[in-house]
């Protein structure tokens, strides 16, 4: 009997390191940043932002408080910083927005910093003229001229817009996924992911696991079967993201990238325009109670 064979490619593993960033992010923003950001937004005196729950931060009422706060920080202009620059909270933000793991990091005269990725730097290349081939195309040329190592810059690499849409949702807050036989073998797992995207990759985890002590597997073939595992537990479909606005109509307009399935079962990116921010939970909640993608 045949063992069954697991194929971990570029999109298996970007869609594998995806979740496992994830899953392990979540409990570090649920701990040691949501205190970094309480202790700074009393220093500052400012309040939660009032502003829809993105990405997974719509899971548990941590993830949701540290969004709103982190949401509120990146508000405030540079004048805050004197404020805050010596407290150690502060500094520990500051040197996780300004990690390569989500792009470029960028002063925008905000306290914060953000990470321009691949694709966001797609975004700001090609508007107001943004279509999903176009921002795929010119993402991956960025992520090979800027030799980006975010998980978004990973995501470029492989010019697929699933998880282009899927990574982009994963770091929300910081950037501009023989049955039945009795006696069943184990399965055989081949590593078909590139050596340039696994060097990369490699630097992105590498940077992950020193930022937080953190023990991400490395990117090789021993560990396929990790990658598998993770990209099988990763719930991508109807998640939801938004890219980037345009201001000068009113109502505003945002520009969204949401993963659905087309009439074939394959999952699809449905491009979007909308006077309101729609979030993953809002757009999955119509896939789940429609057939038909949302009305938009």
């Amino acid at each position: 009997m045949l063992a069954e064979r697991r194929v971990v490619d570029n999109r298996v593993f970007v869609l594998g390191l995806d979740h496992l960033y994830r899953e392990a992010m979540k409990n570090h923003e649920r701990q040691e940043l949501l205190v970094c950001a309480r202790r700074v937004a009393s220093a500052l005196h400012v309040m939660p932002a009032d502003v829809p729950i993105e990405g997974y931060y719509a899971e548990d009422e941590q993830l949701t408080e540290y969004f709103r706060l982190s949401r509120r920080l990146q508000s405030l202009d540079i004048s805050y910083l004197p404020a805050v620059v010596s407290l150690p909270e502060f500094q520990r933000l500051l040197n996780v927005t300004s990690a390569p793991l989500y792009g470029r990091p960028r002063q925008t005269g905000k306290l914060l910093l953000v990470g321009r990725d691949p694709l966001s730097q797609a975004l700001d290349d090609t508007k107001p003229l943004w279509t999903v081939p176009r921002l795929i195309e010119v993402a991956y040329s960025t992520a090979l001229k800027t030799d980006d190592i975010s998980l978004g810059g990973l995501a470029a690499r492989v010019k697929d817009a699933v998880v282009l849409a899927a990574t982009r949702e994963s770091v929300v807050l910081y950037a501009e996924q023989l049955l039945g036989a009795l006696f069943r073998e184990e399965p055989q797992y081949v590593w078909e992911v590139d050596e340039d995207l696994a060097a990369h990759a490699k630097r992105f985890i590498d940077t992950f696991n020193a930022l937080f002590d953190e023990e991400l597997p490395q990117p090789e073939p021993a560990h396929a079967a990790w990658y598998w595992s993770a990209y099988s537990d990763n719930e991508i479909f109807g998640r939801c993201v938004r890219l980037g606005y345009d201001d000068t109509v009113q109502p505003i307009r945002h520009y969204h990238w949401g993963i659905h399935q087309n009439a074939h079962g394959i999952l699809a990116v449905q491009e979007f325009w909308h006077p309101e921010v729609w979030t993953t939970t809002r757009y999955r909640s119509v896939l789940r109670s429609s057939k038909d993608l949302p009305d938009l």
